[in-house]
């Protein structure tokens, strides 16, 4: 059991390597490490570009307030994307020490019994679903909304025709700055527009994800920490252990301040734009004159994706929140009073016990599961 658990790991942590790299935010030093850096620029201007181009459609579109407001919504996840990306590249040297750090206090941890190994593997069935369902269902919205030109231009091709009757799905033929020629520039047009789509998406997908990988690293060491002091073996002195937990703590303290210097902004970012989009999406679902599959579907389609994006982020904040209350709870009712600790070290114990969890911030705002009903609640009062 233990290594389908372990195999399962290794498969989502390099899943995430994938995307990341994919995505231009892979920050850890590898053998083409030139092409890694001028990669993640290339996906930076190629997000400004995604971005730039619906922003026109939507001045092209601005007259028409319905359509003008979903070209708004991808413009904004655009500008998402390319947030993302330099927030990444500006943070490379800091991620780089979070992860080694992080990393090797997982690891450390993996080198220990089976029962620490199977508290480090509770959690990763439920993680890992969130993120491959998260995965899945963009990649199904990608497919379907891209189907139909691609199926149109491979029918055509069966009669050894390449006819350009079809309209491009993101720009609409409008949104470019140039006319674009009824040829084979067509068809080049909507390759760039379905690799910047692609390349946007996998960008949300691959850092929203990481949050959560990260914070299953964090939360996991807490949890076998939590367990070897309230399960103490009797050949391990336990001021010897304490003292090791106490150092463990503080590592764990600076990655999780890391953590929140990288995503607070992003999270937050999240909160607001997600609240706006959302409410617009309200606010044009009420105004239809005529409701239809087509509109309904995308719509709700797209609002089960906000939903789904804050939810995340809040459901994984109150996970390591969780994680950092348990190991508080632990230090307390463990044997620490009655154990022979030099000042320092007990100085140490009682601090964690007097700080807050260890919660990440989204500037002022905690990331919990709070603030995911605080956005819907602000929606459903506008709404009202």
């Amino acid at each position: 059991m233990i290594h389908k658990q372990l195999k399962a790991y290794r498969t989502y942590q390099q899943f995430l390597q994938n995307l990341l790299t994919f995505c231009g935010c892979w920050y850890m030093p590898i053998k083409s490490g030139k092409f890694n850096y001028y990669w993640s620029i290339c996906v930076f201007l190629t997000m400004i570009l995604y971005t730039v181009v619906n922003l026109h459609l939507c001045y092209i579109l601005r007259h028409n307030l319905k359509v003008m407001i979903k070209f708004v919504g991808i413009s904004i996840t655009g500008f998402g994307a390319v947030f993302k990306v330099a927030t990444f590249m500006i943070n490379r040297d800091s991620l780089i020490n979070y992860h080694r750090t992080l990393n090797n206090l997982f690891e450390e941890e993996l080198m220990k019994n089976e029962k620490i190994q199977t508290i480090l593997f509770s959690s990763l069935r439920t993680i890992c679903t969130l993120a491959y369902t998260y995965f899945s269902i963009l990649v199904g919205i990608l497919l379907t909304y891209y189907a139909s030109p691609y199926i149109f231009v491979i029918h055509n091709l069966f009669y050894f025709h390449l006819s350009t009757n079809y309209t491009l799905p993101l720009s609409r033929g409008l949104g470019w700055f140039w006319p674009i020629p009824d040829n084979f520039l067509y068809h080049l047009h909507l390759f760039c527009e379905t690799g910047m789509t692609i390349l946007g998406a996998m960008t949300t997908c691959g850092v929203d994800c990481a949050f959560g990988f990260y914070v299953y690293q964090l939360s996991s060491i807490i949890r076998a920490m939590t367990f070897a002091l309230t399960n103490p073996t009797s050949t391990e002195k336990f001021s010897n252990l304490l003292r090791t937990c106490v150092v463990k703590h503080q590592k764990l303290l600076q990655c999780r301040n890391t953590l929140e210097h990288v995503y607070g902004p992003i999270v937050f970012w999240h909160i607001v734009t997600n609240a706006v989009l959302l409410c617009a999406l309200m606010y044009d679902l009420t105004s239809l004159q005529e409701y239809n599959f087509h509109n309904l579907s995308s719509s709700i389609t797209y609002a089960i994706i906000k939903l789904l994006q804050t939810f995340i982020y809040a459901w994984y904040g109150t996970f390591l929140t969780n994680a950092g209350e348990d190991f508080r709870k632990g230090i307390y009712f463990s044997k620490w009073s009655n154990s022979s600790l030099d000042c320092h070290v007990r100085t140490n114990v009682i601090l964690i016990m007097m700080q807050q969890p260890m919660t990440v911030y989204a500037f002022f705002s905690p990331v919990n599961v709070m603030m995911f009903t605080k956005v819907s609640i602000s929606i459903s009062i506008i709404i009202s």
